[in-house]
Order: C-alpha cells, then sequence, then structure tokens
C-alpha cells in the first residue's frame, strides 16, 4: 500500500512539473510571435520628386518607387519639392514634406498597444495615428501622440522645432522637462533646455494640414474655430514733413501762408497777397 501511494506522488510531482514545463514553453512561444509580429515597416505610396533610401549611414541613398517596403534599418529622405505617403503595418499613416530626412525605429510593446517610434532629422511628418502610441524622436526632444493627428516640423539649420497637435492628445519634452498638448495647440521650441509654452494653432498651421493630409479634412472643420486668426501687421503712417516756407515768409500765419501759395502765385506776388491779408484787405486777384 504505502509503495502504490509513493508511486502515485511521484506521479503527480511529474505531471505537475510537466504542465509548469508545457505552460512555460507556451509563453516563450508567444512572446517570440509577438515580438515578431511587431517588426515595423512603411509601405511608400503617393511620391512626388525624388524619394531615396540607404540601408545604412555608410551607404549611398537609392531612389526608389511606388510600392517600397520601408524598414526599420534604413533611412528615407525627401529631395526639394518631394513628399511622399508611408503606411505603417501598424495601420498609421506618415506624410513627408519636402527635404525630409526620416526612419522607422524597431517599436515596442507598452500598455496602450505598439509604440511606433520614429527619428526625424530634419524636415517635416504629418502623423495621422491608429491605435497605439507613435514617437517622433528629433535632434531637439521627443513628441509624442496618443491620438490621433500630430505634425513635428524640424527646421533646416536652425534649433527651431515645431509640433502641432491638430487633434488629441500629444506630448512634446526636452531637456527643459515635458509639455502636454490638447487639439488645437503646438509648441515652438527653440532651446532644448527650455521647456517650450503651449500656444494656439494658427491658420497657417491648419493651412499646413490641408495641402499635406487629406486624411484630416474632416477634422480640420472640427478644429478650424479654435484656431488663431492671423492678423496682419499694419504698417505705420508715417506723418508727412510740411515743406518750409521760404525765409521772407516768417512771420505771417502759417494759414495764410498757404492760402496766398493756394492761388498760384510767384514768390513776389505771394509776399504782396500776405501783405494784404495781414491787414485784412481782400487779396486781388493777380494773374500768376
Amino acid at each position: 500500500m504505502k509503495k502504490n501511494k509513493r508511486l502515485r506522488t511521484v506521479i503527480i510531482v511529474l505531471l505537475s512539473i510537466g504542465a509548469v514545463l508545457t505552460l512555460g514553453v507556451a509563453i516563450i512561444a508567444f512572446i517570440l510571435s509577438s515580438a515578431s509580429s511587431i517588426d515595423l515597416n512603411a509601405k511608400l505610396s503617393e511620391l512626388v520628386g525624388v524619394v531615396e533610401v540607404r540601408n545604412s549611414a555608410q551607404d549611398k541613398f537609392n531612389q526608389v518607387n511606388e510600392g517600397f517596403i520601408l524598414k526599420a534599418i534604413q533611412q528615407l529622405q525627401t529631395k526639394e519639392e518631394s513628399r511622399a505617403r508611408l503606411d505603417l503595418n501598424t495601420g498609421s499613416i506618415v506624410r513627408l514634406g519636402q527635404n525630409t530626412i526620416f526612419s522607422l525605429d524597431p517599436p515596442v510593446s507598452g500598455g496602450d498597444g505598439a509604440l511606433s517610434r520614429l527619428q526625424l532629422q530634419v524636415g517635416r511628418v504629418w502623423v495621422i495615428l491608429k491605435g497605439g502610441t507613435l514617437d517622433v524622436n528629433t535632434p531637439g526632444g521627443l513628441a509624442a501622440v496618443r491620438g490621433s493627428y500630430m505634425s513635428v516640423w524640424v527646421k533646416s539649420g536652425s534649433n527651431e522645432i515645431i509640433v502641432c497637435c491638430l487633434e488629441g492628445s500629444c506630448t512634446y519634452q526636452n531637456a527643459g522637462g515635458i509639455v502636454s498638448l490638447t487639439t488645437g495647440q503646438k509648441i515652438i521650441s527653440t532651446d532644448t533646455n527650455v521647456t517650450p509654452a503651449v500656444q494656439p494653432m494658427d491658420q497657417a498651421d491648419i493651412q499646413d494640414w490641408q495641402n499635406n493630409s487629406p486624411e484630416s479634412s474632416t477634422i480640420i472643420l472640427q478644429v478650424a474655430p479654435l484656431v488663431v486668426t492671423s492678423t496682419p501687421t499694419l504698417t505705420p503712417t508715417v506723418a508727412s514733413t510740411p515743406t518750409p516756407f521760404p525765409s521772407y515768409f516768417t512771420g505771417f500765419d502759417p494759414a495764410l501762408i498757404q492760402k496766398c501759395l493756394s492761388y498760384g502765385y510767384t514768390s513776389e506776388k505771394t509776399y504782396t497777397c500776405l501783405l494784404d491779408l495781414s491787414m485784412t484787405i481782400t487779396p486781388w486777384i493777380i494773374t500768376p
């Protein structure tokens, strides 16, 4: 009896160990399959002008065509008067403006879904997020959107970075701190050590979205009333400097001088007119 009892105990222990090992293998397989499923890539379309890609920083850029699949290890650039649409395999859309250098980073899984990461060295991107979170890493700071329309502009030859949160929830973080933005707001950063102030988007920002992202047309109608109306700068009116009168008119009332001059008299006849008016004598009309 005792031997049977011990045998049953051994069998139960072995079965338990086997179940744990099976579960562990299943978990590892799930993690590996999940990691491979979020490998980030993007299909290029709507190419305008010259769009080029290289595999690494040591390689040369080569022009690509419609349908090219951009992978996380590659870098893309657009030339002057060029642009492109990228459809990420996460469902999100990224549009690139001219003179832009851009790349994809491997994504990670987060509590809010897949976290996609982009590198923007210079130029402009318009992001249309379709779930999860998307970060745009720039030389001056990190812009992030968690729903759902954000543009980032890294200006060439300067430290200026402009982030517009057309709709949803966005953030911008640099060495100075982090700032949150919501629908219709933007930041302009010129110093990586200073947290930029939040300000309303203006009509120029809305026009940029309209010109570069057809997907934003419905959102623009909702956001437009929130933006700042651009007011043209008024050119100050320069007061005209009165023309100085000849020295021999000194002492006469300026109003009388103007009146006599209005008759078109020569200087000599104007002087006579002034004498007459000064003595309250109505001047005769003298042919100039």
